[in-house]
């Protein structure tokens, strides 16, 4: 019998208060473990103490450890911090995975739950504009390419009216994103792994800026199919080469 492979989801977290996100993070990963076979799945922040290095605890000498970062980009945490962290915890051979945002599968999955939320507002996603909520980052790019890649999947689609993007750290901001659509059928879909403090405060506010008078929608992060589509990544990645 096969030894069953450790998969780690690794998200962020709240530095400020890590423990709620932390069991957030560990919750996915069971429902994720309840989609794959031969994997063990647990999760956990970066923002927790200690809680990446108990994780890593259940790995198996010498057996290869799967990292799934559930961050929407490979940016400083995920190409510098994760893998410093791991490597101090363990010294396995690590497969780390692409991070959920680049997931080839995810702007399909933008496009359903956008036109669903249109379609609970009886408006139809052709005459609707989505503006896409993005971190963005004034020290590297690459926070800003995978929204931006997220953005142009979905305008290719033609399914929106207009696909507008803005973010929280550098220009376009969400507010600029959101600016003239007070009268305009209008959806906000938050490009973002888990509810922290951008989505809670910094989303809300600047949209209230732009006096946007469309519906919010939950971090995609949240969506009750990302655990599919975690898994689907898993069952990938152990997949034998050739």
């Amino acid at each position: 019998m096969s030894e069953t492979t450790l998969a780690v989801i690794v998200a962020h977290g709240a530095p400020s208060d890590p423990r709620p996100l932390d069991q957030v993070v560990k919750q996915l990963a069971k429902r994720v473990e309840a989609f794959t076979c031969g994997y063990h799945v647990v999760g956990a922040t970066l923002a927790m103490p200690g809680s990446l290095e108990a994780e890593l605890e259940h790995a198996t000498p010498s057996q290869t450890t799967v990292i799934y970062p559930f961050f929407m980009s490979t940016g400083w945490f995920v190409s510098k911090e994760l893998p410093r962290r791991v490597s101090t915890a363990i010294a396995n051979p690590v497969d780390f995975l692409q991070p959920f945002g680049l997931d080839l599968s995810l702007p399909a999955l933008c496009i359903q739950r956008a036109s669903d939320a249109a379609g609970a507002c009886d408006q139809a996603p052709d005459a609707t504009v989505l503006v896409l909520a993005a971190h963005g980052s004034q020290k590297g790019p690459a926070s800003a390419q995978a929204a931006r890649a997220i953005q142009e999947s979905i305008t290719d689609t033609g399914t929106f009216a207009e696909v507008r993007l803005g973010f929280v750290e550098e220009n376009p901001t969400i507010s600029q994103a959101a600016a003239g659509l007070t009268n305009s059928p209008a959806v906000c879909l938050p490009l973002f792994a888990t509810t922290a403090g951008h989505v809670q405060a910094d989303i809300p506010e600047q949209l209230a800026a732009a006096n946007f008078q469309g519906t919010l929608m939950p971090p995609i992060g949240e969506d009750d199919e990302v655990p599919r589509l975690i898994a689907a990544a898993l069952a990938k990645a152990n997949q034998p080469a050739g």
